[in-house]
Order: C-alpha cells, then structure tokens, then sequence
C-alpha cells in the first residue's frame, strides 16, 4: 500500500487524514458524515490506499459502506489505542494523524468487524436483555413502593403476576395506586416486546445447525444459546479453544511483577455477553445437572475465602467454553469428557 488514511468519526462529521509512506499528509479535511461523498474523497487513491476507522458506537454504516465500494477497511480496537485515548491535546485532527501513522506502522490492534447479514439479529438479542433488565428494575420498583406502604407478606410470584385488581387491594390511597398502575403497565410493555423479539430471533437461529448443537451442553437454554452463537462471530477468528476462552472473559488475569504474582484479576477485554451468558450457564448446570453439581462441591472445598463461590462458578463457566469451542470446531454432539475430561 502507497497510502493510509485515518479517520476519526464523529456523530455528524469525520475528520479525514492520508498520508503516504513518508508520512507526508496528502489529504486532510473534516467532511460530513455522507457515505458518497467521503468515497469520492477517497476514490483517487482508491487502488493503493489502506483505511482504518476506530470502533465508535456509529461505524456500522462506514465500514459497511467503504467495504462494499472495495476499500480496504481495519476497524481499529478502541481500548488498544492508547496513543490517542493517553493523548495531553486531543484534537480530531491529531486523531486522524495518529490512526493514520499507526495504520503505516502495523500497530492498530484491530477490532473484529462482525458481519453485516447477522450483526441486526445480534443486536436485536442485546436489545432483548436490555429490556429484561429494564423489566426487572420496575418489578423492583412495584417491590419497593409494596414495602414502603408496610405491605411485607406479599412473594416475588405474586408481584410478577399482579393484576389492576390485586392494585386495589394493596394500595388504599388513588395517587400510590396511579403510580403502581404505571409501573404495571411498563412492565406489560416490556414484556410484550420482549416475547415478540424473541419469537423473531429463535425463528432466525433455528436455521442455524450451531443453535441446536450448543443447547445440548449442561446449563444452556434456547436463550443462552442464542447469545453464545451470535455474540461469538466466526469461529474460525480464534486459534485454539484457550483463544475463545479468553474472549469469553472466563479466564482469570495475572499479575506479575518480580517474585511476585497475583491470579484472578479482572479484565474488561473480551466479550461481556458471552461473560454474562457462560456465568448463567454455570449457575443452570449446577442447579440441575447432579454430575456439574459434584463437581462445583468438590472445587468449594478446594477453595477458600468469601469469594468461593464465584471462583468455582467461573471454573465451571471456563470449562463450558471450552466444550463449546470443540463441539462447534468439530461438529460433534457433546460428549461429558468434554467438561470433566476421562
């Protein structure tokens, strides 16, 4: 490649920089966000020219779009760019320079562009927990005002399925029993579009061999599976299984510094979904699989300390990333050794 630009994309404007081998800038200007006219921009070096983007909440319809005109497009990680993210003066100007000198270099650590066919039902899937957590936060609520109106006997079931008349009776006074009926009504909301969303996404993942094979390991459920398939991308982006395991955020961190060395420091590098989907795993397997069971008894007494139990769950959860990882390489059914080994 003779040229590389860098762009630094805004909400509603792009700050755009090539440059040559040299390190010469050969174009830099702030244009606004218009696929077309960011391509004619570009369109002159076109043959020679290499583009990176970093990895903001907008880039979708960028890469997308420069992509299908033929550009060359790396989607740059945005927790690895420590030389813009460190910077004393940041400008967009100075952004773009950066990216594009690291472009030059072959240092931009790179992000993984998920594919344009199946990245809406991926995020119609986080749409969906953001709505189930939403959800739980107004039955927390309805909790709330229960038990500061001195209503202590009534059970979490019994909220769930409360109704206007159940409002009358817990709630004496017209502008409480307004408030309740509100929260009520958010939640009959939230968990219709929640069954809708549902219904779309399984409708889309059964005509995934992935889906059905995933839902045979302990602890995985219809919706565990649709997280694990569409949050993971391609397989084939990652070397071995300790690779996924790592992405999944289920391998714990060290901290080494001269004869010192801590384990189990946290990371924000990786997948949070796949996180949060392999933790719920572990806790089903656990609840309803007597082998997962004994074993989760067996690591507690191996361990100590408050935090045990989660310890033992993400063991649990690493090795579910493990097993998902051979039984998708290979295209084979689950086999137990797979999570306890022989």
């Amino acid at each position: 490649m003779s040229f590389y630009c860098g762009i630094d994309l805004g909400a509603r404007e792009s700050q755009i920089c090539v440059i040559n081998k040299r390190i010469k800038k050969v174009l830099e200007l702030k244009v606004p966000n218009k696929l077309e006219a960011i391509k004619q921009l570009l369109e002159p070096y076109q043959a020679e020219l290499e583009i990176v983007v970093e990895s903001t909440f907008n880039w979708y319809w960028l890469v997308d779009g420069l992509q299908a005109a033929g550009f060359k497009v790396v989607l740059a990680h945005t927790l690895g760019l420590h030389l813009i993210t460190a910077a004393k003066v940041k400008t967009d100007r100075r952004d773009a320079f950066a990216l594009a000198k690291l472009l030059l270099a072959g240092m931009i650590p790179t992000a993984y562009i998920y594919p344009a066919e199946t990245r809406p039902v991926r995020d119609l899937l986080r749409r969906r927990g953001w709505l189930v957590q939403t959800r739980a936060g107004e039955y927390g609520s309805l909790r709330r005002l229960l038990l500061r109106q001195g209503i202590l006997s009534r059970q979490q079931q019994e909220i769930k399925q409360a109704d206007e008349g159940d409002l009358e009776k817990w709630f004496t006074h017209e502008l409480v029993r307004l408030h309740a009926s509100q929260e009520l009504e958010r939640i009959r909301l939230y968990s219709a579009q929640i069954e809708t969303l549902e219904k779309t996404i399984l409708a889309q993942a059964k005509k995934e061999w992935a889906f059905e094979q995933l839902q045979q390991l302990p602890g995985i459920g219809p919706i565990i599976a649709l997280t694990i398939y569409y949050e993971m991308g391609a397989l084939e982006r990652f070397a071995s299984a300790k690779d996924f395991s790592s992405y999944c955020r289920v391998v714990p961190g060290v901290a080494q510094s001269g004869q010192m060395t801590r384990r189990g420091r946290g990371s924000k590098q990786g997948n949070p979904y796949l996180k949060w989907a392999l933790s719920q795993a572990a806790v089903h397997a656990v609840r309803c699989y007597p082998r997962v069971r004994q074993y989760y008894e067996r690591q507690l007494q191996r361990h100590r300390g408050r935090a045990r139990q989660m310890v033992v769950y993400n063991i649990i959860a690493h090795k579910l990333a493990l097993a998902i990882y051979h039984v998708l390489k290979e295209r084979s059914d689950y086999r137990e050794e797979l999570l306890f080994g022989r």
